[in-house]
């Protein structure tokens, strides 16, 4: 268990908005597509037969954890691309909720063209598509690079992962960075941190289908004293934690994502944060 005082309900709210005013979810620019509300309505029957509304499905999808309970399954994205095959015409229709907190509240069903029509294939829990890049593989069908954040026990992580719809749904994580600061938490070693993506880009690279990906991030942590922690969201910005800029380079070789040997260092592929120093603003 991690140290530290947290009242979820409350702060995990603070945690959200301050992390949404910062601009911090996102650092992907989406390949999600425009989609016109009669295309949308069509994913929806589908998903939800009966129960589609504007938005999404007023009753949980039969292939969801809490299915056919009447809490409401939100459409969040449609990502199109050749998922199945190379030359097959495929959607990605990401939503959320209907899943526990272990599965991040989400899921997205697979649907290819079936000639003017388009063909449930699977539903894969866990899995969203808010912010994800397609790149085509090596065997001319398209993957998905993607960011995702997540909140547990007061350590909020934010996460880069490979995605392969077509044939293996299983997110392959590659890089993570956490933040306990805006939830007032320590980790079990004392220290609580700073940390967030500031950006993901992507060039192309000599070999065919490969693609370096480029991620800046800044980190950093320190040992507070609990009086200083203690319920620091209600004082949002009060309390700060000096960061240090870094950069993490991947390769995308047509099939998986390969960290370079000159990175930063990482626990598997949590970015460890270097010590710095914390400081409080000047009434």
């Amino acid at each position: 268990m991690y140290s530290g005082s947290v009242r979820l309900s409350i702060v995990g709210v603070l945690f959200v908005a301050a992390f949404c005013r910062a601009g911090q979810w996102g650092s992907i620019a989406s390949d999600a597509a425009q989609v016109s509300p009669a295309e949308t309505q069509r994913f929806l029957e589908t998903i939800c037969p009966g129960n589609a509304t504007a938005t999404g499905c007023s009753t949980c999808p039969a292939e969801t954890a809490f299915k056919n309970n009447a809490e409401a399954w939100q459409l969040r994205t449609v990502t199109f691309g050749h998922f199945l095959t190379p030359r097959s015409e495929d959607a990605l229709v990401a939503g959320l909720g209907c899943e526990p907190h272990s599965a991040l509240m989400s899921g997205a069903y697979l649907f290819t063209k079936d000639g003017s029509g388009w063909r449930k294939v699977r539903y894969i829990a866990g899995q969203n598509a808010d912010d994800c890049k397609r790149l085509t593989g090596t065997d001319g069908r398209d993957l998905l690079v993607c960011e995702g954040s997540d909140m547990h026990q007061g350590v909020a992580d934010w996460f880069l992962y490979l995605m392969d719809v077509g044939t293996d749904p299983e997110a392959a994580y590659f890089l993570d960075v956490n933040d306990t600061l805006a939830t007032c938490t320590r980790l079990p070693d004392g220290d609580a941190t700073s940390g967030k993506i500031e950006s993901v880009s992507f060039v192309p690279a000599s070999a065919p289908s490969a693609v370096r990906i480029v991620v800046t991030a800044r980190l950093g942590k320190a040992a507070i004293p609990d009086k200083l922690l203690e319920n620091c969201a209600y004082r949002e910005g009060a309390l700060r934690i000096a960061t240090a800029s870094r950069r993490y380079e991947f390769l995308f070789d047509g099939k998986t994502v390969v960290p370079s040997h000159r990175n930063p260092p990482t626990e598997n592929t949590r970015a460890i944060a270097p010590r710095t120093s914390y400081h409080t603003a000047k009434p």
